[in-house]
């Protein structure tokens, strides 16, 4: 098969959206994988730099049909991805020669035990909650260095039983997944997904 992400017009323009989201946190770089017809796109909102590094890992993930089977591993800048998808072009993934250090260890793929089902208003309000707390603990006139410290700091913590984080919730309402149903949380290996109605958030 060949490493070419290959989307039709409506998988193209959702990704687009959600990459135009997405380009206000992280680090600029988006995962693709594909074993078939499925594309999952994986970007971080907040992602430690190195294996010293004890803050929190938050990605935000979209799964998308496309026109025909690929198989690829690679991670792409995300401007130049938006730009591609949003010019109407397939785009072909490059083997992953280096990756940044939050697209180096991979969820499990299995093993997922369902930690309990948050109401869409509540995560809306842990996200408010947690976008309160950020600025509480900010200066005056932080930087941006100092503003992503304290981020990450709030978003590390759990706010509710099933283990959903605050940077989950936070990241759910900004990148728009929630819909009216329960977001569905779910844990293995260390790691916590949260399930919305257009995308998924993994913490770790």
């Amino acid at each position: 098969m060949h490493a070419i992400l290959a989307l039709d017009d409506r998988s193209r323009a959702d990704l687009v959206l959600l990459l135009d989201r997405a380009a206000v946190f992280g680090d600029g770089s988006v995962r693709l994988v594909a074993d078939g017809e499925i594309a999952l796109l994986t970007t971080p909102m907040a992602a430690a730099s190195g294996l010293l590094d004890t803050g929190p890992t938050v990605l935000v993930a979209r799964a998308s049909r496309m026109r025909a089977a690929a198989r690829f591993d690679g991670v792409v800048p995300l401007a130049a991805l938006r730009d591609a998808l949003r010019e109407g072009a397939d785009v072909e993934v490059p083997e992953a020669i280096g990756r940044p250090a939050w697209a180096a260890v991979s969820p499990p793929q299995s093993g997922w035990a369902h930690g309990g089902d948050v109401a869409a208003d509540a995560v809306r309000a842990f996200a408010t909650q947690a976008a309160a707390d950020v600025e509480a603990a900010l200066p005056r006139s932080p930087g941006e260095a100092v503003r992503r410290r304290a981020e990450r700091a709030v978003w590390a913590r759990a706010v509710d039983p099933s283990g959903l984080t605050a940077g989950q919730a936070a990241a759910l309402v900004a990148m728009r997944f929630l819909g009216d149903a329960p977001v569905r949380v779910t844990t293995a290996g260390g790691w916590t997904r949260a399930s919305g109605r257009a995308g998924e958030v993994l913490a770790r």
